[in-house]
C-alpha cells in the first residue's frame, strides 16, 4: 500500500503553550496511478478494534507520553457505505473530517493531549488496512443487512497494508 498512499501530518510551527492541545491535521493522499479506496476515522479504528485502523502516538524522547485509547465496550457503530471515499491519483482528505454523510471521527489521542512539561514532543501516525478478514470492518451493532454484501465488495477494493505518516516534531514551553 505504501505505493498508493501517503498519509501526512501537519501542525503549526511551535513554540506552543503548555496545557494546551496541538492542532494536528491529517491528510490521506492516493499517490498512486489508479483510483483507490478508503475509510476515514470511524469508532473503534483509533483503538484498533475495528479495520482500518489509524493508530496515533505522542513521544517525547523517545518515551511514549499519551498511551493508546483503550475502548472499554468492543461494540462499535456500523460501517456504512458513504464511509468509503474513493480517491483519483493525487487527490487526498482528511479522514477525520466527516463529509458527505461519513461518520469520520476527530483523533482524541491528539485531541485530548496537553502536556505539562516543556519539552519536543514527537506526533505520529500509522494507518493499517490489513485484516485478517473483511468482517472486521463491520460494526458491532446497527449494521444493516441489506447494506452487508455491498459493504464488503467496498471493503474489497481498499488496498491492504500500512502507511505510516512522517511524525511532526513540536516544542512545547
Amino acid at each position: 500500500m505504501a505505493a498508493a498512499l501517503d498519509l501526512v501530518l501537519r501542525a503549526p510551527e511551535g513554540p506552543h503553550a503548555l496545557g494546551t492541545a496541538l492542532p494536528v491535521e491529517v491528510e490521506l493522499r492516493n499517490v498512486g496511478d489508479k483510483e483507490v479506496w478508503v475509510v476515514g476515522v470511524l469508532d473503534g479504528s483509533e483503538e484498533g478494534v475495528r479495520f482500518p485502523h489509524y493508530r496515533p502516538t505522542i513521544t517525547r524522547g523517545g518515551i511514549v507520553v499519551q498511551p493508546r485509547l483503550q475502548k472499554e465496550d468492543p461494540h462499535v457503530g456500523p460501517l456504512r457505505p458513504e464511509d468509503f471515499r474513493r480517491l483519483a491519483p493525487g487527490e487526498g482528505f482528511d479522514p477525520t473530517v466527516p463529509a458527505g454523510g461519513s461518520h469520520y471521527l476527530p483523533l482524541a489521542t491528539f485531541a485530548s493531549f496537553r502536556p505539562t512539561q516543556p519539552g519536543r514532543y514527537r506526533y505520529g501516525l500509522t494507518l493499517a488496512t490489513g485484516s485478517e478478514s473483511p468482517q472486521q470492518w463491520l460494526g458491532g451493532f446497527g449494521q444493516r443487512e441489506s447494506e452487508r454484501e455491498t459493504l464488503l465488495d467496498l471493503v474489497g477494493r481498499v488496498p491492504r497494508g500500512t502507511v505510516t505518516a512522517r511524525p511532526v516534531e513540536i516544542e512545547f514551553a
